[in-house]
């Protein structure tokens, strides 16, 4: 069974591989290999198994597409009824929450924002109707980044938008029986959230607490978030299964004790019956008002395993149930697979299984303990470098304490809190600070592990090939005392931390124009330096371009540093990310088409046309702005020029027409470049037809979003580039766009849409 369902799950990460929906006629593969496997044996049963995995992959895939938001609706204004089928997440400028509605006879959920001050708060389970301008799901697309698309496509979420203004938007029901039980469980998790900030208040630590009853995770601060990534413990917030199987084994024990006192119960079935069926409900209960996440559902799969054994007293050996968990969460979610809490999750319990099974002799000593915690950090390295590109040093130490305090302390008094809230709101009260104490006592500890300078160790992200030894390592590290020369194993996960990508080399230069939406944000590389132009945009608390996007691109390729940071102007689109990479990573200079006290840096200085540098062999000089010059607006941005030879790539920010012509008129026939990307992100207001004939350029990059507001690129400019025969491409359809630049010239441009293109991406 154990290998069988290795094999499967093989065949479904296959599948999942694929760049297009898959054509209606693979479906005929998966009768053929259910009638394979039923009649073949050996190692040709183990193929069949791959094959059938594979299939069923692409069963399910073609069954989701069936719901695809229409491409004709983007855009336009619908009036849609319809239920809310998630807490609301609200803050200053915004209310958002997913809804599940009906068109064309075809059911579809979408993600909507509501920017404007309510005065009704939208509730889970309520019927509203609303009117909406939706799109399909598209993100940024960068290599090394986060994967929005996929994570819309595995919550069902069809199209994202937002809600127009008007007066049709209205409540018309909040009737729980006219929804699915889906959405009567969000209604229950959007309840019981509201009772506990009510009773929380102004307590520390809510959105811990909230996050252990019921699996909301919004509140939790980024400080909180800092500390929890920094010491390894983020998966203590997310409901797992030590959790559902604490909450199972008290119920469990819990009327086990009141059916072994009830001599009529005794009569007639054994005590461990009901105390099996009472169990796997209260896993159900409590795996589904935290979400029924990927880790919910195996270890309730797993509980309801163990507990049928106890009812049919039978053994069944722990490696068997976790297969078995794997098997039905694959058959039934086979798309689980796309999910990063589907590794972490079966990989820490298989490394556990594999690692302590009839080796640790007392579960319960601390030194069983501690040894299970390095365990665990030596058997999840691979994918920890793979999935993060970071390894919490101290992570064996902190989980060594964290994991029994919340366990056996701050789960259970939170939980039951939350079953008193409306029967007994005093108490529920006070239990609730108890929870919120013992998060505080533990936050101490947690906070000063991660104040550490060594706590975390941040690498690149490790080539592929690299991951294959190091799993080796880690496999040969875990098996049992008296194999030779373990410690020869460390040297298996020195490629996957130490070989990085390969830098340009002197007298070249690697650009990418990152996808960041509608912003601008730019890398240039050389041999030994690094570059950034522009940030990109914050516009919130939670979405920092420079926090989500071009800090986890840097980290990808190993860039740890930058020699210099340009600011071009003061716009949000361009300056919005700049604290959250000078927060985070060194930057030794920083040229500021703003005021460059901003940004609190004595190594900030105006940006002046004049200025230049030379490193490896490629020569960086600002073109734009003239000291003199108080143009001011988009027109003082900094414009930033760089030589390979002959080779040149003009950068001019949010320039419009009338600095163009002040550049020509300065420069002339110098601005001859052989990469341009666009000023103003292709406004109708900048390219005028004398600055594209001067610059006479072979590419010209766009940096704009899907469907942008401003309809960047304008036709006009389009029509313009054309009608000189110049190729163009924009970030909106190309992802990220990389490309080297040599003395001879430039390369073929790499579209990173196109590369890590999957079959749930915009097509």
């Amino acid at each position: 069974m154990r290998t069988g369902t290795i094999a499967f799950m093989i065949g479904i990460v296959a599948g999942q591989q694929s760049s297009q929906i898959p054509s209606t006629a693979w479906l005929l593969l998966f009768p053929i290999t259910v009638l394979g496997l039923f009649w073949s044996k050996g190692w040709v049963k183990l193929v069949f198994a791959l094959l059938l995995g594979f299939s069923w992959s692409f069963v399910s895939i073609v069954l989701f597409q069936h719901n695809q938001f229409p491409t004709e609706l983007e855009g336009k204004e619908l009036l849609v009824e319809g239920v809310i089928s998630s807490i609301p997440k609200t803050s200053s400028r915004s209310t958002q929450f997913n809804f599940k509605t009906r068109l064309e006879n075809k059911g579809y959920q979408f993600k909507l924002g509501w920017y404007e001050k309510l005065h009704q708060i939208p509730q889970a389970g309520e019927r509203w109707r609303l009117l909406v301008k939706l799109k399909r799901p598209h993100g940024s697309m960068n290599p090394g980044g986060f994967d929005y698309e996929r994570s819309l496509y595995r919550k069902a979420i069809s199209a994202t938008g937002y809600i127009r203004r008007n007066e049709v938007n209205q409540k018309l029901s909040n009737a729980i029986d006219s929804i699915s039980l889906s959405q009567s469980v969000a209604k229950l998790r959007q309840l019981i959230s509201s009772s506990l900030r009510k009773q929380l208040k102004d307590k520390p630590h809510q959105g811990l607490v909230e996050a252990l009853a019921i699996g909301n995770r919004d509140r939790i601060t980024s400080e909180e978030w800092k500390v929890l990534t920094a010491t390894g413990t983020i998966h203590l917030v997310a409901i797992s299964g030590l959790h559902i199987g604490l909450v199972a084994g008290f119920a469990f024990f819990l009327i086990r004790l009141f059916v072994s006192n009830s001599q009529f119960i005794l009569r007639r079935v054994p005590a461990q019956i009901p105390a099996a069926i009472a169990a796997i409900f209260a896993a159900l209960i409590y795996a589904l008002l935290a979400g029924f996440s990927i880790p919910t559902q195996r270890a309730f799969i797993m509980v309801c395993v163990v507990m049928f054994s106890l009812i049919q007293r039978r053994s069944i050996r722990p490696s068997n149930v976790l297969a078995f968990s794997l098997l039905v969460i694959l058959i039934f979610d086979p798309m689980s697979v796309l999910d990063i809490g589907f590794w972490l999750s079966f990989g820490a319990v298989a490394t556990i299984l594999f690692a302590a099974t009839g080796r640790i002799k007392s579960a319960s000593s601390i030194k069983s303990w501690g040894r299970i915690q390095f365990v665990i950090a030596i058997g999840m390295l691979p994918l920890m470098l793979l999935f993060f590109q970071r390894v919490s040093v101290v992570a064996p130490i902190a989980n060594l304490l964290a994991v029994p305090w919340v366990s056996f302390v701050t789960v259970p008094v939170t939980l039951f809190a939350t079953s008193l809230l409306d029967v007994a709101p005093s108490l529920s009260t006070w239990l609730l600070g108890i929870a919120t104490d013992s998060l505080a006592i533990l936050w101490y500890v947690l906070e000063k592990l991660a104040a550490q300078s060594w706590s975390v160790v941040d690498t690149s992200a490790p080539l592929a090939w690299t991951l294959i030894p190091a799993s080796l390592g880690a496999f040969y590290l875990l098996m049992p005392r008296g194999m030779p020369a373990k410690w020869l194993a460390l040297l298996l996960f020195l490629p996957a931390l130490l070989i990085t990508r390969q830098s340009p080399d002197v007298g070249e230069l690697r650009m990418t124009l990152i996808d960041v939406g509608q912003g601008l944000s730019v890398l240039l590389q050389t041999k030994q330096h690094s570059l950034i132009f522009d940030t990109g945009p914050r516009y919130s608390s939670s979405f920092d371009a420079g926090e989500k996007i071009v800090l986890p691109f840097l980290k990808h390729h190993g860039i740890n540093s930058l020699d210099a940071l340009v600011v071009s102007h003061g716009d949000n689109d361009h300056s919005g990310g700049a604290n959250a990479i000078l927060n985070n990573i060194s930057v030794k200079r920083i040229y500021s088409g703003a005021n460059p006290q901003r940004w609190h840096n004595t190594e900030a200085m105006v940006c002046q046309a004049g200025q230049s540098w030379q490193w490896d062999n490629v020569r960086f000089e600002i073109l734009h702005p003239q000291a003199e010059m108080t143009i001011g607006g988009n027109n003082q941005s900094c414009v930033l020029q760089v030589r390979v030879g002959k080779t040149v790539v003009l950068l001019p920010a949010d320039i419009e027409q009338r600095a163009e012509t002040k550049l020509i008129e300065r420069y002339g026939e110098k601005l001859r470049s052989n990469v341009l990307v666009a000023p103003h992100h292709g406004s109708k207001t900048s390219s005028s037809q004398s600055f594209i004939s001067t610059v006479s350029p072979d590419i010209i990059l766009i940096a704009n979003g899907y469907r942008n507001r401003y309809r960047f690129p304008h036709a006009r400019v389009i029509k313009r580039y054309e009608n000189k025969q110049i190729s163009w491409l924009e970030t909106q359809n190309s992802g990220a766009i990389s490309l080297i630049v040599t003395p001879s010239g430039i390369s073929q441009p790499t579209r990173w849409r196109e590369k890590l293109r999957r079959y749930w991406h915009s097509q």
